[in-house]
């Protein structure tokens, strides 16, 4: 009888420990469950939050008043047209006023949430350093080609601490970059590069983003008319201008390109021409 009854409270315990850990399993898978979504929603809606500040920083440093549908909204915040750190301000107010939100929105989860600035280089570029929120680097050359990037870089830390999640840190690095490839006079022609964030190569511009081209000649810049854009894979555009309407390459010392992705971020670089290099050598065409 002792050792049956000693059977049966053994099969009880282990019956007893069974139950508990399954339950502490279930438990635990329901809690990663919660924890990847909330964190993952989260990580995304503030990659669009500084996406949104980058493309108001850029479009109001480009052009202001072309874009002020959306520059204007946040002019009473203090923004002020081509002036960087005003749009660091603002980009301050709306990422904490972002921040705020998302507390309210998942409160019953116990989500606390942190931004602060971090450091981060540029892809394919190295030298080259986001440090201060917001690099806008038009104009430029890297490896002997035209180039220029806009970039943005947050780090996101975040709690949620009744799931017992906690310490969670990710950098955030939004971005686009544009590199003029090849000008070719011949074929009336523009070969360029487009990468967005760490690199990636960006082949959405004909579907989501836009291009546009500018000739300088007669002392001013003039709008081409784009007569085809070709994806040719890896990021790379060929834009052929329509000659017929007078846009065309041989006349201008020039080029500018100017490209957008669907969140509204804009890069711009130029390159000098052919016919640029017979003006120094006094030789017009």
């Amino acid at each position: 009888m002792l050792v049956a009854a000693v059977l049966v409270m053994g099969l009880f315990v282990m019956s007893f420990l069974v139950a508990a850990y399954q339950t502490h399993a279930l438990f635990l898978r329901t809690r990663s469950v919660v924890v990847r979504e909330i964190a993952g929603a989260i990580t995304a809606d503030f990659n669009r939050a500084l996406a949104a500040m980058l493309a108001l920083a850029t479009r109001s440093y480009y052009d202001h008043y072309r874009f002020t549908d959306f520059t204007s909204n946040f002019e009473e915040y203090g923004l002020k047209p081509r002036d960087l750190n005003s749009a660091k301000d603002v980009a301050y107010r709306y990422l904490n006023a972002w921040a705020n939100v998302q507390r309210t929105v998942y409160a019953e989860y116990g989500v606390q949430i942190s931004w602060h600035l971090c450091a981060s280089p540029l892809p394919q570029n190295p030298k080259v350093y986001v440090y201060d929120l917001f690099l806008i680097f038009w104009n430029r050359t890297h490896d002997d080609r035209p180039y220029a990037a806009s970039y943005a870089c947050a780090q996101l830390q975040l709690n949620i601490t009744n799931a017992g999640f906690y310490h969670w840190t990710t950098n955030s690095l939004i971005g686009l970059v544009l590199i003029i490839d090849e000008i070719n006079e011949e074929s009336n022609s523009i070969l360029f590069t487009v990468l967005a964030d760490n690199g990636t190569y960006y082949g959405l511009l004909l579907a989501k983003g836009w291009v546009k081209v500018y000739l300088y000649r007669n002392d001013g810049w003039e709008t081409a008319s784009i007569k085809d854009v070709t994806y040719e894979g890896l990021g790379r555009y060929n834009v052929t201008l329509d000659e017929s309407k007078g846009s065309s390459i041989k006349g201008s010392s020039r080029v500018l390109v100017v490209v957008s992705d669907e969140r509204g971020i804009l890069v711009v670089t130029q390159q000098e021409t052919a016919t640029s290099d017979e003006e120094q050598r006094g030789r017009r065409p």
